[in-house]
C-alpha cells in the first residue's frame, strides 16, 4: 500500500473529510481539501518530469505546502527528501547534491540560500518557492512560483506502489560528521502509527497534535504528519521558530491537546512561565518529550507548573520514531520507558554478548519501521545494520522492571583514573542544582595527560562572581557523586551548541578545549 493512502485512510473510513486536517495560524484546511492539495502536487510533479523514485527535497518552514509536497512526492511514486532549515549553504549543498534531488520545494527565506550554490547543483531542474512570484524575467531558471504551479495542475492519481519501495529520505542531524540518508520504504511510517501512535499515545480524531519539533525531523514528521492525519485528528503547524512566546500562543490560539517538545524547550517554557508570562495549557492532556534524555528535574518542575506529565521517549532517525516509552498510567521519571509495542531490544557487553535481564551495554533494536539502509553509503549501513537489528550507538542500563536509563553515547563516555564517568551522570547532578539552566561535561587532559571532568554550564540568571558561583556547584555536585567523576572545572556559557534538532554537540565543547590548550 502507498503510504498516501495509509494516511487517509482514518479520513475516509470515519467520514472526517469535512474535518480539520491542519490548522496552521489563521488557516484551516480539511482532509478534503488536503488530499485535493496532495494530488495536486503530485499531477505538478508529473508535469515537470519527475518520475517515480526521483528525489524531492523539501526545504521548507512547517505548513500546509510541506505537507502537500511530503505527501504528494509519495502518492506518485517519488521520494521526498525533507531537510533541515537551518542547513548553512555548504551543507545544504552537500544534502542536495548526495541525494541527487531533481525538484525542491523552498520557503521564501531558504531562496538566497539556494541561489548561492545553485550552479554546484547540476541535477537541480526545479525549485518551486512557496509563496513566491512567477519568474517574469527569467533571471532564475527553473525557479518557479510554488502555488501558480500547483493550482495549475491536475490532480494525480495516488500510485500504487510496493510496501519496501523507498517513501522519503531523512538526513541525520550531524551531529558528528557528515548527515546520511536514512532511507525509509512506505510500510515503515505506517508501523510507528500502529505501535506507537495507537497504542502508547492513544491518539483519537477529536485531538489536536502540536508539535515544537519542526517536520524535517524524524520525531516531528511523526509528531506533526503521520499520527495526527492517520487518526482523523488535526495537526496544529506553526512556520514560526518556537520560542516561548510564540509556543504559548499557539497554546492559547488552537488549543492542541498533545504537545510534543525538546527538554530544551520545556525548560525554556518553565523559566518563561517564572517570569509571570501566560501559558495555558488546560486543553492539554500530555505532553511528549524526546530528541535527548529529560532531566528528572525537568519533569518535576513542568508537573507543578501544570499538572501535567511529560511522557520521555527515545527514537532515532533510523528508527523513524519511538521505540521505548514511558507510559500515561506508568510514569518512570528520568527514564525512557518501555519497549514500544511492536519492538525488540537487546544490551551487549563488550563482546558483543547479550545481556538478559537488569544491566548495562551498548543497545541494539528491532522494528519494522528501521530504515533500509544509507542512501548511498554501502559502508556506513553495514556497519549501523546487523541483519533486523540496529545499532543505536547508545549506552542504557535496564532495570529489573525492564524501564531503560540512557547512561550516554557509546562515544561521548571516557576514562578518569582508569574508571569510567557518563558525561550525564554528571550533568544530571549539576542540573540538580535550582541555579542550572542547562549542563554539559567532556573531558580534558590535564598537564600530566590524564583526563578530567569539565562542566560548561548555563545559569537561569547571570552570577556577579563566576568563581564564587562555580565553588558552589562543584560543591553541590561533590554531595552527589564519587570523587572521580566531580567535575575538576566549570566553564559558563550564555548558551550550549546544539544541532538543528536540539541535540547537544559535545564534540564542538571538546574542540573548543583542545584549541584553548
Amino acid at each position: 500500500m502507498n503510504l498516501v493512502e495509509y494516511v487517509f485512510g482514518a479520513a475516509r473510513e470515519l467520514n472526517r473529510w469535512t474535518e480539520a486536517a491542519i490548522l496552521c495560524e489563521d488557516r484551516r484546511l480539511t482532509y478534503a481539501q488536503l488530499l485535493r492539495a496532495v494530488r495536486k502536487f503530485g499531477g505538478a510533479l508529473r508535469t515537470l518530469g519527475v518520475a517515480r523514485g526521483k528525489r524531492v527535497a523539501v526545504v521548507a518552514a512547517d505548513g500546509p505546502e510541506f505537507v502537500a509536497s511530503f505527501l504528494g512526492a509519495a502518492a506518485v511514486g517519488a521520494v521526498a527528501v525533507p531537510l533541515s532549515t537551518m542547513l548553512p549553504p555548504d551543507e545544504l549543498e552537500y544534502v542536495l547534491n548526495h541525494c541527487g534531488a531533481k525538484a525542491a520545494v523552498v520557503t521564501p527565506e531558504q531562496l538566497d540560500k539556494l541561489r548561492s550554490v545553485r550552479k554546484s547543483l547540476p541535477q537541480l531542474e526545479t525549485v518551486l518557492v512557496v509563496g513566491g512570484e512567477p519568474n517574469s524575467d527569467g533571471a532564475d531558471e527553473g525557479v518557479l512560483s510554488f502555488d501558480e504551479v500547483v493550482e495549475g495542475a491536475g490532480e494525480a492519481e495516488v500510485e500504487d506502489v510496493s510496501d519496501d519501495a523507498t517513501a522519503f529520505i531523512l538526513y541525520t542531524s550531524g551531529s558528528t560528521g557528515r548527515p546520511k540518508g536514512a532511507v525509509h520504504i512506505h510500510r515503515n511510517l505506517p508501523y510507528t502509527v500502529e505501535t506507537y501512535c495507537k497504542q502508547v499515545l492513544g491518539v483519537r480524531p477529536e485531538d489536536r497534535l502540536f508539535s515544537s519539533s519542526r517536520l524535517f525531523f524524524a520525531y516531528g514528521l511523526g509528531n506533526s504528519l503521520s499520527f495526527p492525519l492517520s487518526t482523523g485528528a488535526a495537526s496544529v503547524l506553526c512556520r514560526e521558530r518556537p520560542t516561548p512566546p510564540v509556543v504559548a500562543g499557539v497554546f492559547e490560539k488552537h488549543q492542541p491537546t498533545i504537545f510534543f517538545g525538546v527538554p530544551a524547550v520545556f525548560s525554556a517554557l518553565i523559566e518563561y512561565a517564572s517570569q509571570g508570562s501566560a501559558l495555558e495549557t488546560r486543553s492539554l492532556k500530555f505532553c511528549v518529550s524526546a530528541g535527548e534524555k529529560l532531566p528528572e528535574r525537568i519533569f518535576r518542575e513542568w508537573k507543578e507548573l501544570t499538572g501535567l506529565d511529560i511522557l520521555d521517549g527515545i527514537g532515532s532517525t533510523e528508527m523513524l520514531h519511538m521505540f521505548f516509552s514511558n507510559r500515561r498510567d506508568h510514569v518512570r521519571p528520568g527514564s525512557s520507558g518501555l519497549e514500544v509495542p511492536g519492538y525488540g531490544a537487546k544490551l551487549q557487553d563488550h563482546t558483543g554478548r547479550e545481556i538478559e535481564g537488569a544491566g548495562t551495554g551498548s543497545l541494539i533494536v528491532k522494528g519494522l519501521s528501521a530504515c533500509a539502509g544509507y542512501w548511498m553509503d554501502a559502508e556506513k549501513t553495514a556497519d549501523t545494520m546487523r541483519g533486523e537489528w540496529v545499532r543505536t550507538g547508545d549506552i542504557y542500563r535496564r532495570d529489573r522492571e525492564g524501564f531503560y536509563w540512557f547512561e550516554g553515547r557509546g562515544d561521548d563516555l571516557f576514562k578518569v583514573k582508569g574508571l569510567w564517568v557518563s558525561p550525564v551522570e554528571v550533568e544530571e547532578a549539576l542540573l540538580s542544582c535550582a541555579d542550572v539552566s542547562e549542563a554539559a561535561v567532556v573531558p580534558r587532559a590535564d598537564a600530566d595527560g590524564l583526563n578530567t571532568v569539565v562542566a560548561f554550564v548555563v545559569l537561569k540568571s547571570k552570577q556577579t562572581d563566576d568563581g564564587e558561583a562555580a565553588e558552589k556547584l562543584k560543591a553541590h555536585a561533590s554531595a552527589l557523586l564519587p570523587p572521580f567523576k566531580r567535575p575538576a572545572e566549570i566553564r559558563f556559557a550564555d548558551a550550549l551548541p546544539r544541532t538543528a534538532t536540539g541535540k547537544l554537540q559535545r564534540f564542538k565543547l571538546r574542540e573548543g578545549l583542545a584549541e584553548s590548550a
